[in-house]
């Protein structure tokens, strides 16, 4: 055999150690919870969950302090895109690089903890903003900037580096991206009924955000790559104790309680942040930040937020109302001072919130009676659908924020409160705007809807030759079918002759009679609402930041 074929043989003394030498240059092994195969998947589709859990939960963070308007889903869902692109960008490169499965483990147990933060410091770094007069335009953007890109961005790094962990080779990228980025958005879509449908309605915010987070935290720790060892107890150890202190951990409060305030009850729900607070003798009913209701805490209860006494003005409209609708609960003080002025009326009470109307018994006075009926429903809906006519419908609702929704002011609406009517109905609705100026037109729109679907419309503008028609105020809107005009004289002699067993009294119908605006505004370019355009929402009615 010649020395170039000849195969040198190792003695067998030094095989061992060679052997040894090959097992210390062999990579570590791993151990995992979850099988690898399955906990990538199971890793993409707790992410996209997990996204899209955060963007709804995202908006009652923001609510209490910006309003739950079209500028702060409009900053919730640009920030989200913003992250995602971001984050496929980031993570493509990261993975092609550092194509660690540790790695992408830890990206997420980092966003995790991040997550969890948020129910700590959300509602306050919000507040702060508030503080400092960003508005309910820029307000949104900016806070929605601070809190939601960084953990966003890196959920938007898990499937890109899910894809490049997966491959094993070219021809099957489009195979495996696709089974992966089908995964994520399968998650999203589960995330997104999750949190919309079962956890806001059962659970506190707080609570949602420390779920979201903890989802994320877990199955990155049952998927994450231990190494086999004596370490691996104590990194399970490390990351239980990291879940339990997660769960621990207090809350940041979403309604702040200032000095001499209590909280009676506060309650979460698909629609607000309620809450029922007791200061200094009254009691005031609360969707997040922004005060619906206020009434004293001593018989009859009445409301210190006299808007509510306008709408006896229908009475004056029209002398006999034997039966009326409200649009919206709120503390139930219009129904129930109603039901004071004739306990034989009949009063439906509709609110899409069923939890408003339970706290409008539990809390407000509002009487159990079968002559008041309460219907958790849309308004609009509810009419569309009501057997009979009423002879007044009472338009009270708002979202957070202090705007009506905009499918209730359209016309197609109004038109069918009007059906609903009987032949001299009155149909009434509140308004926050101002008359005149940049801050008036909320007004001018819905004073020009109404114009164009009832025979006449007066303007009660509350307080407005004290405040000045620039400033925004409660603007109530008394509408009728009957064509007959009601002069300035006429108003006031129904005033003086009216007679009622409510708080409402004759002088106080007779100072609302003196908030008549005969001489209107010029409202040439306003435009009506109507269903396919009814911009409510960005329209500004009182004085704000930017």
């Amino acid at each position: 055999m010649s020395r170039k074929n000849r195969r040198k043989e190792r003695p067998p003394e030094e095989q061992p150690a060679a052997q040894d030498r090959l097992a210390k240059a062999s990579p570590p092994v791993f151990f995992r919870l979850v099988p690898d195969h399955w906990g990538l998947k199971l890793l993409v589709f707790t992410a996209g969950g997990v996204l899209m859990g955060l963007e709804i939960a995202g908006s009652r963070v923001l609510a209490p302090h910006f309003g739950n308007s079209v500028f702060v889903w409009g900053s919730l869902i640009s920030v989200f895109l913003i992250a995602l692109s971001l984050g496929y960008s980031i993570g493509g490169r990261l993975a092609d690089r550092y194509p660690s499965r540790g790695l992408l483990n830890a990206i997420c147990l980092a966003v995790a903890l991040g997550i969890v933060a948020l129910a700590l410091f959300g509602g306050a770094l919000c507040g702060q903003m508030a503080a400092w007069g960003l508005g309910e335009r820029t307000g949104p953007l900016i806070a929605s900037m601070v809190l939601f890109l960084p953990p966003s961005v890196g959920m938007g790094m898990v499937s890109p580096f899910a894809v490049r962990l997966a491959t094993s080779s070219v021809s099957s990228v489009g195979k495996t991206s696709g089974m992966l980025y089908a995964l994520s958005t399968a998650g999203s879509i589960a995330g997104t009924l999750l949190t919309t449908f079962v956890l806001i309605p059962m659970v506190g915010l707080a609570a949602v955000l420390k779920g979201l987070g903890l989802a994320l935290l877990v199955v990155s720790a049952v998927t994450f790559p231990f190494r086999r060892g004596r370490q691996t107890p104590v990194e399970a150890a490390a990351l239980g104790i990291m879940t339990l202190v997660c769960l621990s951990l207090p809350s940041s409060s979403p309604a702040a309680l200032g000095e001499g305030e209590m909280s009676v009850a506060d309650v979460d729900t698909p629609y607000h942040h309620i809450s029922v607070i007791d200061r200094d003798g009254w009691r005031e009913l609360r969707f997040d930040r922004y005060v619906e209701s206020t009434i004293l805490l001593e018989p009859p209860y009445p409301s210190p937020e006299s808007y509510t006494d306008y709408f006896h003005l229908a009475f004056l409209a029209k002398s006999t109302l034997r039966r009326v609708v409200f649009l919206g609960a709120g503390g139930g003080v219009g129904p129930r001072a109603f039901h004071m002025h004739d306990p034989t009326m009949e009063i439906d009470v509709v609110d899409i919130d069923p939890k408003v109307i339970e706290l409008a018994y539990s809390h407000f006075f509002l009487e159990r009676t079968p002559l008041i009926r309460t219907f958790a429903e849309d308004g609009r809906r509810f009419l569309r659908e009501a057997q009979g006519h009423y002879d007044a419908v009472i338009l009270d609702a708002f979202t957070i924020g202090g705007r009506i929704p905009f499918h209730l002011v359209t016309q197609e609406s109004l038109e069918t409160c009007r059906d609903r009517l009987t032949e001299d109905g009155v149909f009434v609705v509140n308004l926050n705007s101002a008359l005149e100026g940049p801050l008036s037109g909320i007004f001018r729109s819905m004073y020009r809807t109404a114009s164009t679907v009832f025979a006449k419309v007066y303007v009660f503008a509350k307080d407005h030759r004290r405040v000045g028609p620039g400033r925004s105020m409660n603007v109530i809107l008394v509408a009728s079918k009957r064509p007959e005009h009601i002069p300035r004289e006429q108003w006031v002699r129904l005033a003086a002759t009216y007679h009622s067993d409510s708080y409402v009294g004759r002088r106080r119908m007779e100072a609302m009679i003196q908030d008549l605006v005969s001489d209107l505004p010029d409202l040439t370019g306003a435009p009506a609402f109507t269903d396919d355009y009814a911009p409510i929402e960005t329209m500004p009615f009182c004085e704000s930041g930017p």
